[in-house]
């Protein structure tokens, strides 16, 4: 107890010692804070919903934000709806598949009362839906040979042309197999263990092998789509990281989706880096308005004359989206998406007009709306700490300010670059399956084959007719 007496008694208590003490606290108290709301934060995004849906705090602020509620303490009237029970399919659409009649009929067609023969006085049609298994088989291509018999001559029938030299594979087993990966998500161990199933072994490297080989002959259709690139007015790009077995390291698959009415196509395009020199030396001649979230890859391409740039205002809203999932009280993020879902909203209501129309209303309804946006998030800056995170979602949209806003200028654009999203999300789906690519070659393949597949979806064909 002396020793700690005498501690207490060395310690400057004086004024400006403890206004440094004070001051020290605060700091600490805000990195504590500031450590919180990180770890709720990526709590949320690891173990979290990943709906973007407001929740009902966010819903109760937009309800007090709001004029056109009325608030009644006397007496209230509840309703709701509920979804009707859903029938067993009897309601789905089958006129499209191939159909085949199956009689049941009375086998005595005589009455059994007075012995006279029955008459057809009509019939009952129930439908049922039945499920005919893909059938493996053997077609052995015979190429006869006919001689002379007073020369050397010798004729032979010509084989039809495969997809793969000597290999047994026809290329409808191949397409097969291609969907599966790339459009359904089935990797190549698991479609081995599914044959194997069905009574025919194919080991997953011998797929591994078809799935390569066919891929290089699709070399042609993969420059046809990026022909289409510098005539395209509006693009988007984007990113995302891959594994690659053989490098031990982390690639990344660039995604280029172009958005012409009439020319839209998707390209998928595997590099070793996230470098902005991918994208820059992709896009050197590239004219037009390119659409883009803020990554700062993409910046020499901003600085470009001949390029429009347009923001994404899908990531500017995630970062307050982020805060608003963890916040137990209404605050400065739930304001942020209250006034980007004001844009959103318009969007839904302009969303099949003409390009024209779309340009005007922006210019007429969103533009007062960013107005107040924009003196919103400068004013809030003043008052927050810049490490927390609503201040780094504030100095995100203030520093995309310029390309968020652009886009009420072009009708032809989205708000957002979530069209190149939707096309990433089909591959980030099959990567939680397959897990890595194997090698550069095979990261390469992968990419012509989404590229493919894709600009099929969005054109609505069919990937195995085409």
């Amino acid at each position: 107890m002396k020793e700690a007496s005498n501690t207490l008694d060395n310690l400057d208590f004086s004024k400006e010692n403890f206004h440094i003490l004070l001051d020290r606290l605060g700091k600490a108290e805000a990195k504590i804070k500031w450590f919180e709301e990180q770890f709720k934060i990526n709590r949320d995004r690891v173990f979290g919903k990943s709906s973007e849906k407001l929740p009902k705090q966010q819903l109760l602020f937009d309800a007090m934000e709001s004029d056109e509620v009325e608030i009644e303490s006397e007496k209230e009237t509840i309703t709701y709806t509920r979804n009707k029970p859903k029938s067993c399919g009897r309601k789905l659409d089958a006129s499209k598949l191939p159909r085949e009649r199956v009689e049941h009929d009375v086998e005595d067609k005589t009455c059994f009362c007075c012995g006279k023969e029955l008459v057809k006085i009509g019939e009952d049609i129930s439908e049922q839906i039945e499920f005919i298994p893909a059938v493996l088989k053997v077609i052995e291509h015979v190429t006869l040979k006919y001689a002379c018999k007073d020369c050397a001559t010798i004729k032979q029938g010509k084989k039809p042309e495969t997809v793969i030299p000597k290999a047994m594979a026809a290329a409808s087993l191949i397409t097969e197999v291609v969907i599966k990966k790339y459009q359904h998500h089935q990797p190549l161990y698991r479609q081995s263990k599914i044959f194997s199933q069905e009574g025919f072994d194919i080991p997953d490297n011998t797929l591994g092998n078809w799935v390569m080989k066919a891929g290089v002959t699709l070399e042609l259709l993969e420059d046809a789509l990026w022909t289409q690139v510098p005539a395209t007015k509006v693009l988007q790009a984007d990113e995302t990281p891959v594994v690659v077995l053989s490098r031990d390291t982390k690639g990344y698959m660039w995604v280029y989706n172009g958005c012409d009415p009439g020319n839209r196509f998707v390209i998928f395009e595997y590099a070793n880096s996230r470098a902005g020199a991918v994208v820059n030396n992709r896009l050197d001649k590239y004219e037009g308005i390119l659409q883009t979230d803020g990554y700062s890859g993409y910046n020499k391409l901003r600085d470009k004359a001949k390029i429009i740039n347009v923001g994404c205002w899908a990531h500017s809203r995630r970062k307050y989206m982020a805060i608003v999932k963890t916040a137990k009280t209404s605050g400065k993020a739930h304001q942020g998406v209250s006034y980007i879902d004001k844009l959103y909203k318009l969007e839904r209501e302009i969303k099949d007009l003409e390009f024209a129309d779309r340009k005007r209303l922006r210019q007429e309804k969103a533009k007062p709306i960013l107005k107040t946006l924009k003196a919103w998030v400068e004013k809030s800056l003043l008052y927050v700490p810049a490490e927390s995170a609503i201040g780094k979602a504030l100095s995100y949209t203030a520093r995309q300010w310029p390309y968020l806003y652009e886009y009420v200028n072009h009708g032809e654009v989205e708000i957002d670059n979530n069209w190149a999203e939707n096309q990433i999300r089909p591959f980030a789906l099959g990567r939680k399956n397959w897990l890595f690519l194997g090698n550069e070659d095979s990261a390469a393949i992968s990419a012509r084959y989404y590229s493919l597949i894709q600009s099929c979806i969005i054109n609505k064909l069919i990937p195995e007719i085409i």
